[in-house]
């Protein structure tokens, strides 16, 4: 047993908008009480990353080595020059790229190497078949552990890993506190004008995968019942010209508020009202867990992990791809004001049950100290 400190590298392709770049908000704000000093190496420009700086903020150095090919021999020579002089202890890869190159360089610089795989989807395009064909043998053969993030992830990984061991640690979410009611009436305020609106949120990057389409379809028909509703949607990507078009054709304007990527996504979640993802495809979703961990009540699309997180009693499940299921759903919540405070309550108990950064963090420091041979105390 040592008192030492863990010294953990995480790799990620980029800090951009993402539930595994939270993730390693979650694992820096928890990593101290947990005796882990934590490094975060970042292929991808930051780009005004909202991660970079909060990770900053705590602490915890961020490093850019820019590769925008798979491997590109300058940024991999220092990567391991890098790695070299920090002597750290284990080298945790996150999304594609990271695990390819992670795997790679570990076995060069001698460090066990943990990889984490966060989604479900399985690329058809013959550019990302090709890297996918190259993560899977490093993950099979360059890296100790891979680590699937939900249950749906690990079963669908399992079929590309073959007998390569996968270990389901659950995504994790800090508990949100609730804001006082002046904080809650002025921050509605100012996104909507009338705070006595009823305010729906969506969290994720404006991409295909979000089934954005999806959910605006379905606001425009709630709003036939419902004409007070509004919609907030948090988050930045390729489709923000195209979604904002659609809002102005389905005369949404003063309804949807497209707010971009924001620092205080927490606060916007607690001063809400319910928690709206049309996803077409998820492993564990972070954002679902986040909204649950603010106290709302929850209406997802049946993807991934979602209904293992989204209980009976904590929201509602309806398949992706049906705004009209979608329709159903929200309006039983929105004409039973009880059902929805009920829910909102039983949502954020589950959570701080199953999902807590404790736990998580816990897990995987089991897991580091099998991969290193040490027995690392927390502080």
């Amino acid at each position: 047993m040592t008192n030492s400190p863990l010294r953990v590298a995480h790799l990620i392709d980029t800090l951009s908008w993402g539930g595994a770049q939270k993730l390693l908000v979650t694992f820096a704000e928890a990593a101290g009480a947990r005796n882990i000093i934590p490094t975060v190496i970042c292929l991808r420009a930051l780009n005004d990353s909202p991660f970079a700086q909060h990770l900053t903020d705590l602490g915890v150095p961020v490093i850019v080595l820019p590769c925008r090919r798979i491997f590109e021999p300058q940024q991999i020579w220092q990567l391991i020059r890098f790695l070299r002089q920090g002597k750290f202890d284990v080298l945790h890869s996150h999304l594609t790229q990271a695990n390819i190159i992670g795997g790679i360089v570990g076995r060069l610089v001698g460090i066990p190497v943990v990889s984490s795989v966060h989604n479900t989807k399985i690329r058809v395009r013959r550019y990302h078949k090709a890297r996918q064909a190259i993560e899977t043998a490093v993950l099979r053969h360059g890296t100790m552990r891979v680590v699937a993030v939900g249950h749906v992830v690990a079963e669908i990984q399992q079929q590309q890993l073959g007998s390569k061991r996968i270990y389901t640690i659950p995504n994790a979410v800090a508990s949100i506190p609730p804001l006082s009611s002046d904080e809650r009436l002025t921050l509605r305020s100012s996104i909507l004008g009338d705070p006595s609106r009823i305010m729906l949120i969506a969290v994720g990057r404006l991409t295909a995968q979000k089934g954005y389409h999806d959910l605006l379809t379905a606001f425009a028909q709630l709003r036939v019942t419902h004409p007070s509703l509004a919609l907030v949607i948090v988050g930045r990507g390729e489709l923000q010209a195209e979604i904002t078009e659609r809002v102005a054709k389905l005369g949404l304007n003063q309804h949807v508020f497209l707010l971009g990527a924001r620092t205080d996504v927490p606060k916007l979640l607690a001063a809400s009202d319910v928690f709206v993802s049309t996803s077409h495809w998820e492993g564990l979703p972070v954002a679902v867990l986040e909204g649950m961990a603010a106290g709302l009540p929850v209406v997802a699309t049946s993807v991934g992990d979602v209904p293992r997180v989204v209980v009976e009693g904590t929201g509602f499940v309806v398949p992706p791809g049906s705004p009209e299921a979608f329709v159903t759903a929200l309006q039983t919540l929105l004409d039973d004001p009880t059902l929805l405070r009920t829910f909102g309550a039983n949502a954020y108990a589950h959570v701080a049950q199953h999902y807590s950064a404790t736990v998580w963090l816990d897990t995987l420091l089991t897991l580091y100290n099998d991969v290193t041979g040490r027995s690392v105390t927390t502080v």
